[in-house]
């Protein structure tokens, strides 16, 4: 699910060596050139902003905190990092890649000229990632003057083949993202009240996560006392007692995202909202029963026939049942999305039932699984039960 995304990156910025290594990279640097060269592509640029990051954290680990990079990857020799930035940033740049050779420079095509005289490199075929849909239409243009009479190829296919199955470093990044985010919705269960502002649990449950060390944090609520507004940033309105609170909240640590969301409900749930997370819940089960190895991210959907409220269909269809997850809050495969690989073992995935409306009632419940031969493997020690505070 898309969230609000800040102009400005800010959070954590560092990177920590004990959990990602430079092996790690050297690996993948290994299985990006064996696609270049089954394409024959001499040099690959992949690009990265502070909206979308994870081809090029992929690659290099550098996460821009605002405008972008490319990183510059021949088939022979080591890469270079090229940053839109000042050349004061650049001591600091360098702290957040294993790639040696950092440009600073206020234009990529400078920087990438100046990383293909240092190699005496003239590409005959480009490999592109990220590029054309990303990069802005003056910074293209350079780059097309500069690769003049050159082939492109887009590569995007090949990182997402090589993104979707996650390392074991992967994971053991992406569990610590999830235990953050565990104990950060634990911070609002215990303190959590009527009367207070929206705007106090955002604050309390960023918080938390923030001092943990995450980089960057999501969050976004809905009340069942307005069931019409939706999934929304916080405001500054009371909650009151007896109402259903929808949490999501999503953070990255180390660059790798994680998501979970969350019903809560101030005091005794009443009937209504008893009765909207049990619609929630059966579907939310029935998308963990339907979704394995081998499947389609559009047959894994079979669960909405159950949902016998068109209303309730429309609005879990609109906020997404699951995607996968990693180093972009949302990634390939997109559950329901008609094209996408067949979902594979090794596989990190969201899975999200979530509908709000006058109609159906209002109910959230996200998790993350890994996806195994045998099945499914929960990532959160978090039930899907809906959350009482106080009595």
């Amino acid at each position: 699910m898309d969230t609000l995304h800040t102009v400005l990156n800010r959070g954590r910025s560092v990177w920590d060596r004990a959990r990602l290594p430079e092996d790690e990279f050297r690996r993948r640097l290994g299985a990006i050139r064996a696609g270049m060269k089954e394409r024959g592509v001499d040099l690959l640029l992949v690009y990265g902003d502070s909206w979308k990051y994870g081809n090029l954290a992929y690659v290099s680990h550098f996460i821009p905190k605002n405008r972008g990079a490319l990183a510059v990857i021949p088939m022979v020799g080591e890469p270079a990092l090229v940053i839109q930035e000042p050349s004061r940033n650049n001591p600091f740049s360098t702290t957040l890649t294993w790639i040696q050779e950092v440009h600073s420079v206020g234009k990529f095509a400078q920087g990438v000229s100046e990383a293909l005289k240092v190699r005496s490199l003239k590409p005959k075929r480009l490999g592109v990632v990220s590029v054309e849909q990303q990069l802005n239409i003056r910074e293209w243009r350079e780059l097309g003057k500069l690769f003049e009479g050159v082939e492109w190829r887009d590569l995007g296919d090949h990182f997402n083949t090589l993104r979707g199955v996650k390392s074991e470093v992967e994971l053991t990044l992406l569990r610590q993202t999830i235990r953050i985010l565990e104990e950060a919705l634990a911070v609002f269960r215990k303190s959590g009240s009527p009367g207070q502002k929206e705007y106090e649990i955002a604050a309390e449950i960023e918080r938390a996560a923030r001092r943990q060390g995450v980089e960057d944090f999501r969050l976004l609520l809905a009340r069942s006392g307005h069931p019409e507004i939706g999934l929304r940033p916080a405001g500054d309105s009371p909650l009151k007692k007896g109402e259903a609170i929808l949490v999501l909240a999503a953070a990255s640590y180390q660059r790798y995202w994680a998501e979970l969301g969350q019903t809560f409900c101030l005091g005794r749930p009443p009937d209504d909202v008893v009765k909207s997370y049990d619609v929630a819940t059966r579907a939310f089960r029935g998308l963990v029963e339907g979704t394995r190895a081998g499947v389609s991210p559009a047959a894994a959907t079979a669960c909405l026939n159950e949902v016998s409220s068109p209303t309730a269909r429309d609005s879990l269809q609109a906020y997404g049942l699951g995607n996968g997850l990693g180093l972009d809050l949302c990634e390939e495969p997109v559950l329901g999305k008609e094209g996408n690989a067949a979902i594979k073992p090794g596989m990190a995935l969201t899975l999200r039932a979530c509908f709000t409306g006058k109609e159906c009632g209002s109910a959230f419940i996200s998790r993350p699984y890994l996806v195994a031969q045998s099945g499914l493997e929960a990532l959160s020690r978090i039930d899907e039960k809906l959350v009482t505070i106080g009595d």
